[in-house]
């Protein structure tokens, strides 16, 4: 399946594996060395986006800084005293987002921000942050984690162009599928209009 992102710029700054683990906090509770680092230090979104629109961030890699195998994750979270806007967790899809990784190991996560048809226009700030998933059962907790800084802003729209957008993104989703709908209505219209022309020479031409 063809996808096909918004054009957008995006400038990135890439964090380096060891600045990335020395920015982590120990484990507690844990005797393992448990530890977690992401390639992407901020991720800034120049152009102005739309609602209603669906646009591609650069993949993140999440590693497992640690000596232990674990699972792990990539949510959205927020600081506690930021003057941007926060963007819903709903607007966001990781692809996986859950994940498990020997010691060592990374992970690619795909990002994408799918706005909403009646999203405000402002300024947003979140972190992507990935961490380990703790074992509730065992109750255990894990303090550790590492983020990405995103910062983008929302353009004004109106709906009808918001809903033009969701409109495209979903022909291009189904891609080839859509288009078997409208081409066989199409088919069916020219072979009806092909039959009846037929139909009413034979009915002219036995008259005669």
């Amino acid at each position: 399946m063809r996808k096909r992102s918004a054009s957008m710029r995006v400038a990135v700054v890439v964090l380096g594996l060891a600045l990335a683990a020395a920015l982590l906090a120990p484990a507690s509770g844990v005797g393992a060395d448990v530890g977690v680092g992401v390639n992407l230090g901020k991720i800034d979104i120049d152009d102005k986006l739309a609602p209603g629109g669906r646009y591609n961030l650069p993949a993140l890699g999440v590693i497992n800084t640690g000596d232990e195998p674990g699972d792990y994750e990539v949510v959205i979270s927020y600081l506690g005293d930021q003057e941007e806007a926060r963007p819903p967790e709903d607007w966001f899809e990781f692809e996986p987002q859950r994940f498990f990784l020997e010691a060592g190991d990374s992970q690619l996560v795909q990002i994408r921000i799918v706005l909403p048809s009646g999203a405000d226009p402002d300024d947003y700030f979140a972190l992507i942050e990935a961490h380990p998933i703790a074992d509730e059962e065992a109750g255990v907790t894990i303090g550790v984690a590492a983020a990405t800084k995103l910062t983008f802003t929302v353009k004004p729209s109106n709906l009808l162009a918001a809903w033009i957008l969701q409109v495209e993104n979903f022909i291009e989703d189904g891609e080839p599928w859509t288009y078997v709908i409208p081409i066989s209505l199409v088919l069916l219209l020219v072979l009806y209009l092909v039959r009846r022309n037929f139909r009413f020479r034979f009915g002219v031409e036995r008259r005669q």
